[in-house]
Formats: structure tokens, sequence, C-alpha cells
């Protein structure tokens, strides 16, 4: 949508302003968001796993979660953040941005230099925790704002951080529970 916004020249609100002046950022923090979130979804089907397809996906999915990461750190540190937006989401985005870029290189380091799968596996599932963690907070936020309107800085705070925890929750869970069957067959 934001795309077809700054393509189709929508109007320009104090919401919408920043990209506007500046659409790099948004535009590769969006491609590269979208790719990494629909084919990072496939690197979690075991019988792709095991296939040559893993390896070959996990080759655009690092730099294009690399890049949703580090765009997303780029759009809260140089945008004008609108005055509903508040310092108190930027830390948790700077927190959570250099979370997923730690956790794609600590996956990267595990596979290429130690071989540790593992490892891997582990740190590649939080990052893609991280990374999905927008759409957690879409299905969180839908609610409040169909009843009532937009939250208010603190309580979108407060969902925004949710999300991630959820996320990283739920990635903990799958890595706990899928540590045996993996170190048995290693």
């Amino acid at each position: 949508m934001r795309l077809t916004e700054l393509a189709g020249g929508a109007e320009i609100t104090s919401q919408n302003e920043r990209f506007f002046h500046s659409p790099g950022p948004v535009s590769l923090h969006i491609i590269s968001a979208t790719l990494y979130s629909l084919l990072g979804a496939f690197q979690f089907v075991p019988a792709l796993r095991d296939r040559g397809w893993h390896r070959v996906a996990g080759r655009v999915l690092v730099p294009a979660g690399l890049v949703a990461a580090l765009s997303g750190l780029w759009m809260a540190v140089l945008y004008n953040q609108p005055a509903s937006s508040g310092v108190i989401l930027l830390v948790p985005r700077l927190i959570i941005g250099s979370s997923m870029v730690l956790s794609i290189a600590l996956g990267v380091f595990y596979a290429v230099r130690s071989r540790d799968l593992i490892r891997h596996s582990a740190w590649m599932t939080r990052a893609y925790a991280i990374g999905a963690a927008a759409g957690t907070e879409a299905l969180i936020i839908i609610g409040p704002e169909i009843l009532a309107r937009p939250p208010e800085t603190t309580f979108q705070a407060a969902i925004t951080g949710a999300a991630w925890v959820i996320n990283l929750a739920v990635a903990e869970y799958a890595i706990r529970r899928r540590a045996p069957a993996e170190a048995s067959r290693g």
C-alpha cells in the first residue's frame, strides 16, 4: 500500500511526509521485508530444508533480511518521526533492528564458519521471528483501530513490544522443541 501511495502521488500528510521526502529507504524496507517474510516461511518446511533449495533461498534471504533490518534502523534514526511516534518507539525499534542484524550474522557464522547447523537454525529462526513481528503487530492493533481510533504512543509502543515478545517466545518454543530431533540427526 505504501509503495502504491509513493508511486501514485497520494496526499502528503504529517504521517507520511517523511516517506515522500526520502522514498528510497522505505521502498527498500518494504520490498526486502516482503521478500524476507514470504520466502523465509518456506525455510521452515522440513522437506525443503533437506534439499538444495534451502541453501539457495538462504543466499537470497540473508541479504533481504539485512536490508530490511538496516533500512528499518535507517528510518528509525534518520527520518523525521511524527509527533505521535515519540522516543518511546525509537528505543525498541533500535534494539530489535540491531537484534535482527545480529541474529542473521550469528546464523550465517554458525552455518559457514563452524558448520553448527543447530545453532544456525536457532539464530535464523530468531531473526525471522523479529522480521515477522510487524505482521503480529498488525493482528494485535486491528481491534483497537476498528473499535476506536489509532492508539496513542504509549499503547502503540506496548503493542509493538508485545508483537516482538510473542514472536520471540514462539521462536524459542520452536527452537527448544526441535533441538532434540536435530541433535539426534547430527
